[in-house]
């Protein structure tokens, strides 16, 4: 999660990377996917409306969050599309593209995440500003969360969201519940100087991750604070302009986050660890084999998916003189290196599930990253659709599925789904 202000891309951002409204199936087949060996997972190519249609978020049961829109104006530098917010619900053999909706006076919708009940979170735009909302297990009505004006949804969890309100200066959050109910999320000390704190992953009932943002300028800072219940405690790693980002996984129901990046005791030192156990919680370190590792910040500034639920770890071993870099795993503490193989110039891990499954990404020699499923020192290949790149991996869910997204030579995006066994 990279901790800086707003205006260099401190919010959690989109991957552009009841009754069903506009709805489409699609299912995995020999037309959609290329040529796949009898092992191979096929992908499911999920719809869109436009070009650029992303997906951020999957449910435990495998509902997806997106939003899609069309490619910025050509003649205006830096803007944007109006964007519609979709979900997509799962069937036995494919998916079904909703179009949730947008009450009166909206133009234009961006999407955070899912709850377990298939819920999106998100955060609308309209004449007074920005509105965050709920939307509700149909799709069809939305529950405001807070008043307009200068709120986003920052976060969402299996049954909350939290929203951050406030400016490029300063910002504050709260936690809201499906019964209404709200959590200003302040008043620690490890949060009485920051003048923005923001909601980054949700645990749970009372347990949020939370970056704290103090300083001007090339001055600025950001600590990650794990919040439970009322008390807090700061993570070991800070971001800023002259150290760069650390990297930090979604918080897990109990606590627990993984992290790398910095830490300053009193000399800047490289480090990779789990805070397990929620506040005051514990700091385990990571063995590396003497190599620096990282989890690997996300693209789009949020946390990644590196903790499952066992507490097992992935992220990668940074490249060495005479050793790629290569995909790692964490499991009960120990490293295992899962390797680079013949062709190949570089793996990462992507994402982790409980069990040590693990989503492994091969770069080959003629630059094509190729995903695999990764277990207990077995890959399986996740075939992509033909004519399809692999853009990122989103998520891997204890259930088994992956999601990630695509991209075409067109520069088209779209949201591609793997069902492995769970």
């Amino acid at each position: 999660m990279t901790f800086y202000p707003r205006n260099a891309a401190l919010r959690v951002g989109t991957l552009l990377g009841g009754p069903v409204l506009a709805a489409a199936v699609l299912t995995a087949s020999p037309a959609t996917a290329a040529p796949a060996s009898p092992q191979a997972i096929p992908p499911i190519l999920l719809a869109g409306d436009q070009s650029q249609t992303g997906a951020v978020d999957i449910s435990p049961t495998g509902v997806v969050v997106g939003t899609t829109q069309a490619p910025p104006p050509a003649n205006i530098p830096g803007g944007t599309s109006p964007s519609t917010p979709l979900r997509w619900l799962p069937t036995p053999t494919g998916y079904v593209k909703q179009t949730l909706s947008l009450p009166a006076g909206a133009t234009s919708a961006t999407v955070t995440g899912v709850t377990d009940l298939g819920e999106a979170g998100g955060t609308l735009t309209t004449a007074a500003g920005q509105q965050p909302v709920r939307w509700s297990v149909s799709g069809l009505q939305t529950t405001a969360l807070g008043p307009p004006g200068s709120s986003t949804t920052t976060a969402v969890g299996p049954g909350h969201w939290a929203v951050e309100t406030g400016d490029t200066i300063s910002g504050t959050a709260t936690l809201f519940a499906r019964d209404g109910s709200t959590t200003a999320l302040a008043g620690t000390p490890e949060l009485a100087g920051a003048r923005i704190v923001t909601a980054v992953s949700i645990g749970g009932p009372g347990t949020v991750l939370l970056g704290a943002i103090s300083g001007v300028g090339m001055g600025t800072t950001g600590r990650a604070v794990v919040w439970r219940s009322g008390s807090t405690v700061s993570l070991p790693v800070i971001s800023a302009f002259s150290i760069g980002s650390a990297c930090l996984s979604a918080i897990q129901p109990d606590g627990s986050v993984a992290y790398s990046g910095v830490v300053i005791n009193p000399a800047p030192a490289q480090v990779i660890g789990v805070h397990r156990g929620g506040v005051p919680g514990t700091e385990v370190a990571l063995p590396t084999g003497g190599r620096t590792a990282t989890l690997g910040c996300s693209p789009a500034g949020g946390p990644v998916d590196a903790l499952a639920s066992d507490g097992s770890v992935v992220g990668q071993l940074l490249a060495a003189p005479g050793q790629p870099a290569e995909a790692a795993l964490w499991r009960d503490g120990a490293l295992v290196p899962l390797g680079v193989a013949a062709g190949e110039t570089a793996t990462t891990a992507a994402a982790v599930a409980s069990g040590g499954r693990v989503i492994l990404v091969a770069t080959t020699t003629a630059g094509v990253q190729q995903p695999y499923l990764w277990t207990n020192g077995v890959r399986v290949p996740l075939t992509l659709p033909a004519g399809w790149t692999l853009r990122t991996i989103v998520k891997f869910t204890d259930a088994g599925a992956v999601l990630g997204a695509v991209q075409n030579a067109a520069g088209d995006i779209r949201p591609v789904v793997w069902r492995t066994r769970g």
